[in-house]
């Protein structure tokens, strides 16, 4: 169900809350760019009060009509299986590059200090798994407090903790996405952050146009990093990398 009409709050006037999740994004894109005309029209009154107001007034902006996709209660079904598959690929792809080396760059001939032996820095991908552990393990800790799980067990900081931390995130998805104090827009925006930026570092990304045609018969489906799929530019469908393929070869043994 989609409803139309919206707030500034970004709630739906008919169905509730709209979803925090990346379906709305163009929605918030509008709404922003309307609010943004409707600061320079109230800044335009106040200049023509000022000087007078003489003649017409400026001219009203038109509050342009969005439909957002309401939540459930939060988040939608297909922002929460968005997200779902971002965090499974998150863990996938930061064990690509934990592979790629052993998390040490070798020390500059600069950083020697009289008298002193130059050490091995930390490397750009240690740092950034690093970061990743941390943030997947501070989700974890938020969502077991505000849903009543006991803490999750202490222990080192490496590929062990991280796939646990995304199993358990992807086993309660649906109670975290829908308890409003464990963030759930925070954990839809963060899982889709990490998938791009480690998509980036791996050097993973799909085309961003494939000749695959849509089941409403467009063939305008291009890659959005936001969201993990190709979305199609006439109907809005999301279409994953696996059915892209699927399709792009059934037109090609026609």
């Amino acid at each position: 169900m989609y409803c139309v009409g919206s707030s500034p709050e970004g709630w739906c006037v008919v169905a509730g809350r709209a979803c925090v999740g990346p379906c709305n994004d163009r929605a918030r894109e509008v709404w922003a760019v309307f609010l943004r005309v409707r600061d320079v029209h109230a800044d335009a009154v106040d200049r023509w009060v000022a000087e007078g107001a003489e003649g017409e007034p400026p001219a009203e902006p038109v509050q342009p009509e969005v439909s957002w996709r309401p939540g459930e209660p939060f988040v939608c079904g297909r922002c929460r299986a968005t997200t779902r598959r971002a965090l499974l690929v998150v863990d996938s792809l930061a064990s690509v590059v934990a592979a790629r080396g052993d998390g040490l760059r070798p020390a500059s001939r600069w950083s020697r200090v009289s008298g002193s032996r130059p050490k091995p820095a930390v490397s750009p991908d240690a740092d950034l798994l690093d970061e990743l552990v941390g943030e997947l393990l501070w989700f974890e800790d938020q969502a077991r407090a505000v849903l009543g799980f006991p803490p999750r067990p202490s222990g080192a900081r490496g590929a062990v903790a991280r796939s646990r931390a995304v199993a358990w995130l992807v086993d309660h998805l649906e109670s975290v996405l829908a308890a409003a104090a464990a963030g759930p827009a925070e954990l839809v925006k963060g899982a889709l952050g990490w998938e791009r930026r480690l998509r980036r570092a791996v050097e993973d990304e799909p085309p961003s146009w494939t000749p695959a045609r849509c089941s409403c018969g467009d063939r305008n489906l291009r890659w959005d990093a936001r969201v993990g799929y190709f979305v199609c530019g006439a109907c809005g469908k999301h279409v994953g990398e696996v059915e892209e393929r699927g399709l792009v070869a059934e037109e090609a043994d026609r």
